[in-house]
C-alpha cells in the first residue's frame, strides 16, 4: 500500500465519520483520496468535460487523442471509486480486512489507479505518464485538506454539524450511508455515483459545504 513521504497512506481510513448516535447506526463519512481526485485531475488537464466537472478551460486534449470519452472516464471513475470505497465500511464492502483478491485490487488502485481505466492502451501509457506527475500534488493536496488551513474551511462548526445531522434525517432510510469523496476542481462541484457516493469540489465556506453535502443526499435518494 502506497504511502506517502508525508505519511499519508493513500488507501487510509476516512478523514471524517459522522454517526447518527447510538440508537442510529446511520453515518456519513468524508475522505480525500488523491486516487479518485486524480480522475477529476486527468479531465481537467485534457479538457473533457464531463458533467458536472464542465466548468475548466480547454486542455491539451492528448487524452482524447487517445480515446478518452465521456463513457470511458465515468467507468474508470466508478471502478476506482469502488476499489477506494473498501477499506472504510462504505457500500459494497461490509467485510473488513478484505480477502486476499480485494486487498489486491485495493493496492493496485491506491497505487496505480491507471491499471483500472479500460481505455486503449496508449490512454493508459498517457494517463500513466499523467500519474507520476500528479503523485507529488496529491501528496500535497491531502496533507492541505488534512493537516493544513485548507482543511479548516471543510470542518463543520458544531451549529452547522447539528444542522446538517437535522436535514439528513429524512435520508436515513432512503440511503444506507453517504460517502463523500473531496476533489480538487476549480469550482464547486456536487457529483452523486449511486447508491450512496459522491464526489464533492468544496465551496469556499463550511456553511456552503454543508449544503453541498445535502444537496448530495437529494441527488442520491431521488437516483433510487
Amino acid at each position: 500500500m502506497k504511502t506517502s513521504r508525508l505519511g499519508v497512506s493513500w488507501a487510509s481510513a476516512v478523514l471524517a465519520l459522522f454517526r447518527a448516535g447510538p440508537s442510529d447506526g446511520w453515518f456519513w463519512s468524508e475522505d480525500a483520496s488523491p486516487p479518485i481526485a486524480f480522475c477529476v485531475h486527468a479531465l481537467v488537464q485534457d479538457g473533457l468535460r464531463v458533467r458536472p466537472f464542465d466548468r475548466h478551460p480547454e486542455g491539451d486534449g492528448t487524452l482524447r487523442a487517445r480515446e478518452l470519452d465521456a463513457h470511458t472516464w465515468n467507468a474508470w471513475l466508478s471502478a476506482v471509486v469502488a476499489a477506494q470505497s473498501r477499506p472504510s465500511g462504505r457500500v459494497g464492502a461490509p467485510d473488513w480486512p478484505p480477502d486476499r483478491a480485494g486487498l489486491a485490487t485495493l493496492v493496485e488502485a491506491a497505487s496505480a489507479p491507471v491499471a483500472l481505466c479500460p481505455g486503449t492502451p496508449e490512454l493508459r501509457v498517457r494517463l500513466g505518464e499523467l500519474w507520476v506527475e500528479y503523485q507529488p500534488i496529491g501528496e500535497r493536496w491531502k496533507w492541505d485538506l488534512t493537516s493544513g488551513p485548507r482543511g479548516v474551511r471543510n470542518r463543520l462548526a458544531p451549529g452547522e454539524q447539528r444542522w446538517l445531522w437535522k436535514a439528513l434525517v429524512p435520508f436515513h432510510d432512503r440511503l444506507p450511508t453517504l460517502s463523500v469523496f473531496l476533489v480538487d476542481y476549480p469550482v464547486p462541484v456536487v457529483m452523486p455515483r449511486p447508491p450512496a457516493t459522491c464526489l464533492i469540489a468544496p465551496a469556499d465556506t463550511s456553511a456552503d459545504y454543508a449544503r453541498q453535502v445535502l444537496s448530495a443526499a437529494e441527488l442520491l435518494a431521488a437516483a433510487r
